[in-house]
């Protein structure tokens, strides 16, 4: 017995001590990380900690869209971060596609994001992680692990941009093109020029959400294939829907349409416009 006591108790406190320096490597892989790709292929794949190593943190306060209050972040730049990612590449490509950890996928064109500033935040000011945040609809949500946020208190412009949106709960950021994500959202050949118009206004506002032929957002419903939103909806309720969701449907989490411009409702009519034009186009999407 003492023998065997002897034995046990070096082996005890060496398994102990073996557990206990394994633990930060259990912790470290289940850290949240951000993938990087270029075109479907994985270039990259970083943590808050290697970006805070690799690029330098920045500060930037901005008004958040949901709360309209005024909100201090840290971060990395988005534009040293895809240059750190990406080198040069990122500058030729036409888009660059955040896919969220609940299927939201926002597109936003490589020359939007020079024009403005975006942080990929990973922290409130002052603090080590990311603060909870108003969702919208009288909720609360955490943003974290990596919130897009733009500048728009100098830059007013900002503001009225609609390909700049707001994703959190970032899992993924992608170089593609509209060639690339939207093959199958094209018009039928010589569409008019409204149904062009709503095609843009279509990708920069609810392709993010939602899918035409199986290409776009995965968070609302397919809006063509087998069968066509204005072919269920009455034609004048769904401009309604789109422009106030709230106002037709009880509790919509839709967001409504946003824009600043004083041609907001024909914006809409044009997004209608292309949406109709669509129900000739059916085709089953690709995955």
């Amino acid at each position: 017995m003492t023998n065997r006591a002897a034995f046990s108790k070096p082996v005890c406190i060496a398994l102990v001590g073996w557990l206990l320096a394994s633990r930060p490597v259990l912790l470290l892989a289940d850290e949240p990380t951000l993938e990087f790709l270029d075109e479907g292929k994985s270039v990259q794949v970083l943590t808050r900690e290697d970006l805070a190593e690799k690029i330098p943190v920045t500060g930037l306060t901005v008004e958040n869209p949901t709360t309209s209050q005024a909100a201090s972040y840290q971060g990395a730049a988005l534009t040293a971060l895809l240059s750190r990612v990406y080198g040069d590449r990122w500058k030729s490509a036409g888009l660059v596609k955040f896919e969220t950890r609940d299927g939201y996928q926002p597109v936003v064109p490589v020359a939007n994001i020079n024009q403005h500033s975006g942080l990929m935040a990973y922290a409130d000011a002052g603090q080590d992680r990311l603060q909870a945040i108003g969702d919208g609809h009288g909720g609360t949500v955490d943003p974290g692990p990596f919130y897009l946020v733009w500048e728009n208190i100098r830059d007013s412009s900002a503001k009225k941009d609609p390909w700049l949106q707001w994703p959190w709960q970032l899992a993924k950021v992608e170089l593609t093109s509209i060639e690339r994500e939207y093959p199958q959202t094209a018009p039928p050949p010589g569409a008019p020029e409204s149904v062009m118009r709503g095609l843009n206004g279509f990708i920069s506002h609810c392709a993010k959400c939602h899918q035409i032929n199986g290409e776009g957002g995965a968070i609302g419903p397919e809006l063509n294939y087998p069968v066509n939103v204005t072919e269920y909806w009455q034609n004048d309720w769904l401009p309604k829907f789109i422009a106030n969701p709230q106002a037709i449907r009880h509790n919509s989490k839709m967001v409504g349409y946003q824009s600043a411009s004083p041609e907001k409702s024909a914006e809409i009519d044009d997004i209608v416009a292309y949406l109709r034009a669509m129900k000739d186009r059916k085709l089953p999407p690709r995955k």
